[in-house]
């Protein structure tokens, strides 16, 4: 977008292309049509191998969000959570939550459904960039694939259906090889786009900026007609309107513009001083990108390898035994500096302890997937146009990256992911032998309370027993002992407890309804009184449950 307008009378010629990759062209939206089923397809069956594969959430912020969006589904309101967190997420899962049903498997059909959106606008994007159609869906079904891209597709967050907008939002301003200059109307369709990703992650934001000033000199450029510049004009605007809402926001209810950066530095302050200095912190997020996701920065080097063997190889004067791909990658150069600025402003954030607390490389998304689509592009044109000897050279190649990449990959992640099986199985279970409005306590054990909540699909009615959040004091748990965890039950009328399976509340409660590894249910002492409350969910409960309840109770549960 930043090349010199084309003449008036070329511009008219594209008038159709506005906003469009199918160029206005009836014909050419049959082959995108197809395109765009095929990307689907391939991502659907990606994530439903990930989903076999046993893969259920990144962490317990997973479940957290499907938590909060349940609860704005039960009582809606502009700002979701009252914390950092940005509100676009919580609005889309709890309306969906509203007119279905508020409950985990809901909302990871949602995080499916939106991972195969994402892959039709990463095709989108590539196409915008590259103006070639095999290239792009080369790339997108690399990008689609890589082992985050893959996972985070079926995770319940919104990375993905993030950077996917962002990659939209930054594709929007390519010019491709063959040009013409983009239309302002699809610089106004990415704003867009940054709009909702800006008011999902905090990632976009140095996206949003850079993006407003490129729209802006766009429209300064000579040869733009007034209303081209009013839309480029109009796309800045929207790209920092995000941004610019939830700052005011945060004036408004806390009182303080910069609100969610002090509760996100005050988070990071409670779990302690970290271990990096500050020059590790910096270059925390291009180490986490190359230890996460090897293969795609190994494979460009075996291609450059392989393509410069080849080269050096051949007779003079005899054909090139492999295509030029430098004028290829150049469309990737204004996404990738993009790209690279953002991962600087967060780098500088995780110094000042503004940046996100685990798993680095979740922010590193846009990034990743501008790599993918580059590496998949470039393979693609590399096998295309090579020799039958370079191709098996390049074959081979790729063969030891994949080996290098399997070998190391188990020693290099250091975060690692966590379905919690037993507190989800734990959480179904309540949510099938309780009564809707029953009052539930549940245990505290770490954060996986929240896969609890997020499986009982009713968190409003569901008190934790009490706060681990490192800012608060620490606070003995009430199931500790048999007392303890009677006068808390007591105060809060619940008539139901969630927890491990232990002497204290096998004291108070007796046998638990049912069982789900080492958690169980209890009806709490207080509801002893009122038959009707114990009597449904014993009518309720399985011959599985019936079966599990220990007419003598052990000793102690495994934790």
């Amino acid at each position: 977008m930043l090349r010199p307008a084309p003449a008036p009378g070329r511009e008219a010629g594209r008038a159709l292309d506005a906003g469009s990759i199918a160029g206005g062209a009836v014909a050419s939206a049959v082959p995108l049509a197809r395109d765009l089923a095929l990307v689907a397809l391939a991502k659907a069956a990606v994530s439903a191998l990930v989903l076999a594969l046993g893969f259920r959430a990144v962490s317990d912020d997973d479940f957290a969000r499907v938590v909060l969006a349940q609860a704005w589904a039960h009582a809606p309101r502009l700002d979701p959570t009252g914390t950092s967190w940005l509100p676009v997420p919580f609005w889309l899962n709890g309306a969906l939550f509203r007119v279905f049903a508020p409950t985990l498997e809901v909302a990871r059909a949602i995080a499916f459904a939106l991972g195969v959106a994402s892959a039709a606008l990463i095709y989108i994007s590539a196409r915008w960039i590259t103006g070639d159609r095999r290239a792009a869906l080369a790339g997108t079904l690399l990008a689609g694939a890589f082992p985050w891209s893959a996972c985070l597709g079926v995770a319940t967050v919104p990375e993905l259906p993030t950077a996917a907008l962002t990659l939209f939002a930054v594709a929007s301003l390519v010019t491709p090889p063959a040009g013409p200059a983009p239309p302002a109307g699809r610089a106004l369709l990415g704003a867009l786009a940054l709009a909702l990703a800006t008011l999902s992650r905090y990632e976009p934001w140095p996206v949003a900026a850079v993006f407003a000033a490129m729209a802006l000199l766009s429209s300064a450029r000579l040869g733009q007609g007034r209303a081209a510049q009013a839309t480029l004009a109009l796309a800045a605007l929207a790209a920092l309107a995000g941004p610019a809402a939830w700052i005011a926001w945060n004036r408004v209810a806390h009182g303080e513009a910069l609100h969610f950066l002090a509760r996100v530095a005050s988070y990071r302050s409670a779990l302690g001083p970290g271990s990096d200095g500050s020059l590790l912190r910096l270059f925390a997020y291009p180490a986490a990108m190359v230890r996460e996701e090897p293969e795609l920065f190994l494979s460009p080097i075996a291609l450059a390898l392989v393509a410069w063997r080849a080269r050096r190889g051949a007779a003079p004067g005899a054909a090139r035994p492999f295509p030029p791909l430098l004028r290829a990658a150049r469309p990737y150069a204004l996404p990738g500096a993009v790209a690279a600025l953002q991962i600087a402003a967060l780098s500088l954030a995780l110094v000042r302890d503004g940046a996100p607390t685990h798993h680095p490389e979740r922010a590193t998304l846009l990034a990743l997937l501008l790599l993918a689509l580059a590496v998949g592009d470039l393979l693609a044109r590399a096998f295309r146009g090579a020799s039958s000897g370079a191709r098996r050279a390049l074959g081979g190649a790729l063969l030891a990256v994949l080996c290098v990449g399997l070998f190391f990959r188990p020693h290099l992640r250091r975060e690692h992911f966590n379905p919690r099986t037993d507190e989800v199985a734990i959480g179904r279970a309540a949510a099938e032998l309780t009564p809707p409005s029953a009052p539930l306590l549940i245990e505290v054990v770490d954060y996986g309370h929240l896969a609890t909540l997020a499986a009982l699909g009713r968190p409003w009615v569901a008190h934790p027993d009490r706060s681990i959040d490192p800012r608060d004091p620490p606070v003995r748990s009430s199931f500790d002992d048999a007392a303890s965890l009677a006068r808390r039950a007591a105060g809060l009328g619940a008539a139901y407890l969630v927890g491990r399976v232990r002497p204290p509340v096998l004291d108070l409660a007796g046998p638990p309804l049912a069982t789900r590894g080492a958690f169980g249910l209890w009806a709490a002492p207080s509801a002893a009184g009122a038959p009707e409350d114990r009597a449904a969910p014993e009518e309720r409960a399985t011959p599985e449950d019936r079966a599990r309840r220990p007419a003598d109770p052990a000793p102690e549960a495994a934790p």
